[in-house]
């Protein structure tokens, strides 16, 4: 049986085309219809529960690609192969390599007919696919990968701890890539929920990992696993998981004239009810903490503390893993930067706790709400870490063996830089606006941003609680860059926002708090940065004198 046109469902993850029906008045408004984009499969018999399909889905190994890599770019196409058997095909995609162009002159991976994993000579550091059915990899998409698994997942793979990784494994990464490029070729968009439907101790259990890799989805943005620590034997790459199998199975499914194929596909979609992991979410990391790029876990912060000591671990051996006799310091200083881009992306996946929410997409009649506000102990934690593992100087960034390797000067700023991220993403009107609604809304105790505002300004100027408490270079830094974020937003004349008015208040607090200590440090450096910050504080408070909040 041909099958009809599919109609797109939000909660399922399909790139779809659209139209506006304007003979349909049944809801008395033009109605947007949408189809998802998909793969002609038929089965050549239409009676067995796993047939083979008429035509299989084929995507051809481009020849500019690389002989090494070839097997492995066929792995990545036919790895989707047992997701295809859910919806009862068999052998539905093939990858095949292109034909020497003595055996077939004619075969032309320009023709509309092929499908082809293009190999194309380029320094880009990336691949893609979506709305293309002739993915590209890029040949520098090996440097992509080799950093992105060394900095995430080398702590607990012997064969990445020294660069340059054996072919053996950049095949392996390669494979990963090629897996996702195709699913987005075969309909599939990113899922931003899935990763975050896996708890900590099922991202370190080998049995668990290998069964369903590091989150449910291929299409997520879940990367490698840093959350596993050595020893534990969890895997450590993505696969094709169960997310993928159901998605397969509700746009390709093939159903029988005499069945109503609307029922049968919504019997699929309810699986979502009880089982997260099914559910799907475009990436929306600033309000929904469960839908960001490039996490693991259920629970941010502790996936982050694990990922923290990994990092650690992965710093301390940074000169031996990237130097060699007669090179120069360009790939120590090269991993350095993306040691702290892995930072950077960890830490935020916790600043996007505070005032987050959880969005189930689940219609009326299965969930009675769709938005559901993190704890506060959870936002609470989140911060507390932040204070203890972000907002004070990370030394895995400071050490001497590196940073005078690679450079004379800017490591401050780096740092800075990262810290001030942190900050700024805590401390932002949309943040704000958004914790003070779920105070109010609450209908017990919920984390106020004046009570963040107050951790974080105890944190950061934790030296005014210490006897004799002398900020280093980078905290001087951070204090400095703190109380100019507070009064740059007293400039800021909205009139739907609190943050001003809390932002007046803590440094009001902080004058008072300087002013106890200004006089009491024994060194000079210490004084002079007190009284800075006082000054500083005193001219953001007359700049804004009497402005409306």
């Amino acid at each position: 049986m041909i099958g009809l046109p599919r109609r797109h469902d939000s909660r399922v993850g399909f790139f779809n085309v659209s139209f506006v029906d304007f003979a349909n008045n049944s809801d008395h408004e033009a109605e947007t219809v949408r189809f998802i984009t998909r793969w002609r499969l038929e089965k050549q018999n239409p009676a067995e529960k796993l047939s083979k399909p008429i035509k299989p889905i084929v995507f051809y190994v481009g020849r500019g690609t690389p002989d090494k890599w070839k097997s492995f770019v066929k792995a990545g196409i036919e790895a989707w192969q047992p997701a295809f058997e859910k919806a009862g095909f068999k052998n539905a995609i093939l990858g095949r390599y292109a034909p020497d162009p003595r055996e077939d002159p004619d075969w032309d991976a320009e023709d509309a007919r092929i499908s082809t994993i293009r190999w194309l000579p380029s320094n880009v550091e990336n691949a893609f696919g979506p709305h293309v059915h002739d993915p590209r990899m890029y040949h520098n998409v090996q440097k992509l990968v080799r950093d992105w698994y060394f900095v995430q997942a080398s702590a607990s793979d012997e064969r990445a701890q020294k660069l340059p990784m054996p072919d053996d494994l950049i095949g392996e990464l390669i494979q990963f890539v090629v897996a996702h490029e195709v699913g987005h070729s075969l309909g599939f968009p990113h899922n931003m929920k899935a990763s975050s439907s896996y708890t900590v101790e099922q991202l370190r259990d080998p049995e668990w990992t290998k069964e369903n890799g590091t989150a449910p989805s291929i299409m997520d943005y879940a990367r490698f696993n840093y959350v596993a620590q050595p020893g534990d034997g969890a895997s450590l790459m993505p696969k094709i998981g169960p997310y993928d199998h159901f998605a397969v199975e509700w746009g390709y499914r093939r159903f029988s004239s005499d069945t109503d194929t609307e029922e049968e596909l919504e019997k699929i979609v309810k699986r979502q009810v009880d089982e997260p992991m099914f559910r799907f979410g475009n990436r929306n990391p600033q309000q929904d903490s469960s839908q960001q790029t490039e996490d693991l876990g259920s629970d941010a912060v502790r996936a982050t503390e694990l990922g923290m000591k990994n990092l650690k671990r992965i710093a301390e051996n940074l000169v031996e893993a990237t130097c060699r006799e007669g090179k120069n310091y360009d790939l120590l200083s090269n991993m350095y930067d993306q040691i702290l881009g892995q930072w950077n992306r960890e830490m935020g996946h916790v600043v996007n706790v505070v005032g987050g929410v959880k969005q189930i997409n689940l219609f009326f009649g299965d969930a009675d709400q769709r938005f559901f506000p993190q704890e506060t102990e959870y936002q609470k934690q989140a911060v507390q870490f932040l204070i203890e593992n972000a907002l004070k100087t990370p030394t895995m960034f400071t050490s001497q063996d590196i940073v005078l390797r690679i450079t004379a000067e800017g490591v401050a700023e780096k740092l800075l830089n990262a810290q001030r991220r942190v900050i700024t993403g805590l401390v932002n009107s949309t943040r704000i606006n958004r914790m003070i609604e779920h105070a109010e809304q609450a209908s017990g105790e919920y984390y106020h941003p004046a009570g963040m505002l107050k951790d974080l300004s105890l944190g950061i100027f934790s030296e005014l609680e210490e006897s004799g408490g002398h900020p280093d270079l980078y905290r001087r830094n951070l204090q400095r860059s703190y109380l100019r974020h507070l009064g740059q937003t007293l400039e800021k004349s909205s009139v739907d926002s609190d943050l001003p008015a809390l932002a007046r208040s803590e440094l009001i607090k902080i004058d008072s708090r300087l002013k106890t200590v200004e006089k009491q440090s024994p060194d000079a450096l210490p004084q002079v940065h007190w009284k800075d910050l006082r000054a500083r504080i005193e001219k953001a408070l007359d700049k804004n004198k009497g402005q409306g909040d």
